[in-house]
């Protein structure tokens, strides 16, 4: 998810360039440089301590941590709403009930997951050989998120990153920073230092990078995630980009018209349209248009007193901006526009708005959407995929099949039939992009592969001198020449020849090293 224009572009941008920052007058280390590396330290050295504890442990004091912040979740929820101005019904369902879900999933699936799996060797090849793959944390995770979803979103990485062994350091958006350090603060009471909060703007996410995290999760603009993976690749820090979306709505002329209006109503203006996933762009069957069309107005008509101002002053004025340039160039206003005065932008639709133009062509973050109108389910895809983003899409019809077909031809990272982006609550299902959505993943067992890394474990009781060691020769180059025909064409004879030419090669080495003890 994204902040199209949030804090962390402009601020993080700056550090990321080379702004010098405040320097520390006793270390010559700029100030917030300095706080993170005593951040990330602190984090390092309790995190030892967890990741040695047995995961079974780890995912008890875990629950027992989801149970201590969830007493409290009339407090949390309160308190976001209370900094992002979103409905006290969204601060509950989008906030607060994802991470009961979220302690309840992971704490279940983490021993399965991170349990070593056995790898195969061939016997005959490779006698007396055991190898083990082990999933082992990456250490101190930095988690760099957004405003938008001030407790999901860093909760979706907090929960299973502690559940492998990291420790993480949060740097929550300074337009929403209570929420965070509540957060962190909860969960500090019942696990101790193993997380860690780092408050500030861009400059202070760009510090935590300069820090030195063994992985860092970074929600944000496509501006700043391309920054932030150039610092992560010239520290050698393994990185998540979690970025913009332009998601499209797909409407067949088969659709249900007034549920598909409704969800997609929702999909627009959920969260005011700050979610990286809402539905911007809209491709209607021209067999359908004059039917849903007015549908859609309607159910966004019935929204406006559930969607609440944008968060900052500048994504207002982004939004604001792509309305006036759509109509500038010709679009037709459906409903809502730019709002008079200082009062929030209303839900607002563009019909026929050029696909160059900012409202079809980047990501807006507010409660507007871009409709365009085609004659056939081919033209429907090439708007859908009219697009630098690849985060998610929806396909709305009653033909489950024609619908399948649609999806698998949407560039995207996730496909919603008949309904949109609701599975980010989900904790067993991956939410994933592709293009300039980033290519990180959240949610689901694959998140865990990133959380963690692969360590190999070989053990060897074998005695003997391994054929492929030295000296080698002719006896060498035949095992060799032997193997590979077994491999390519199998059968008893195959290995035969594989068993004689890897006794010949024994011959050899005896001959050379001599008889050996025990």
């Amino acid at each position: 998810m994204s902040t199209a224009a949030g804090s962390e572009v402009g601020g993080a941008a700056g550090v990321l360039d080379g702004a010098p920052g405040v320097l520390d007058g006793a270390t010559g280390v700029p100030d917030g440089i300095a706080v993170a590396r005593a951040k990330v330290a602190g984090v390092r050295a309790a995190q030892a301590a967890w990741a040695a504890l047995p995961v079974a442990e780890r995912c008890d004091r875990l629950r027992a941590a989801g149970r201590h912040l969830l007493e409290r979740s009339d407090e949390l929820a309160a308190l976001v709403c209370a900094e992002t101005g979103k409905p006290l019904a969204e601060g509950y369902s989008a906030e607060v009930l994802g991470v009961a879900d979220l302690f309840h999933y992971w704490c279940r699936k983490a021993p399965h997951l991170l349990a070593p799996r056995k790898g195969e060797i061939p016997a005959l090849d490779l006698p007396k050989k055991t190898a083990w793959i082990e999933r082992v944390p990456r250490g101190v995770v930095a988690c760099i998120s957004p405003w938008n979803f001030p407790v999901a979103l860093p909760m979706r990485t907090l929960v299973p990153a502690l559940a492998a062994g990291n420790g993480v350091v949060l740097k929550p958006s300074e337009w929403t920073p209570r929420s965070g350090v509540w957060l962190v603060e909860r969960l500090r009471e019942s696990l101790g230092g193993v997380v860690d909060v780092l408050e500030g703007d861009g400059a202070a996410g760009a510090a935590l990078v300069e820090a030195g995290p063994d992985h860092v999760v970074f929600t944000g603009s496509t501006r700043t995630g391309r920054k932030v993976a150039v610092a992560c690749a010239e520290r050698g820090i393994a990185c998540e980009l979690e970025l913009g979306g332009k998601d499209c709505a797909v409407v067949l002329d088969d659709c249900d018209v007034e549920r598909a209006a409704a969800g997609i109503a929702w999909g627009i203006v959920m969260n005011a349209g700050q979610n990286c996933a809402a539905v911007e762009r809209v491709a209607v069957h021209a067999g359908v248009a004059d039917r849903f069309v007015p549908a859609l107005r309607a159910a966004l008509d019935r929204t406006r007193a559930d969607v609440p101002g944008l968060v900052t002053p500048l994504q207002r004025a982004i939004v604001i901006r792509h309305i006036e340039d759509a109509l500038g160039r010709g679009a037709e206003l459906v409903i809502g526009g730019a709002p008079d005065g200082g009062g929030p932008v209303p839900p607002t639709l563009l019909r026929g708005v050029p696909h160059d133009a900012p409202a079809w062509a980047d990501e807006s973050f507010g409660p507007i959407a871009a409709l365009d109108v085609g004659r056939d389910d081919d033209a429907l895809v090439a708007a859908a995929n009219d697009s630098r983003y690849g985060l998610g899409a929806s396909v709305w019809g009653q033909d489950l099949a024609r619908c399948r077909e649609v999806a698998a031809r949407l560039k995207v990272g996730m496909v919603w039939i008949n309904n949109h982006s609701f599975t980010g609550a989900l904790p067993d299902l991956p939410w994933v992009g592709v293009g300039e959505s980033g290519s990180g993943i959240t949610n689901s067992p694959e998140a865990m592969l990133h959380l963690t890394r692969p360590r190999l474990l070989l053990i060897d009781r074998s005695s003997a001198i391994e054929p492929w060691w030295y000296p080698y020769g002719d006896t060498m180059v035949g095992l060799m020449k032997v193997l590979i025909r077994r491999q390519q064409h199998g059968g008893l004879g195959a290995t035969l020849a594989a068993l004689k030419a890897l006794h010949a090669r024994n011959k050899v080495l005896k001959a050379h090293t001599g008889p050996r003890r025990g």
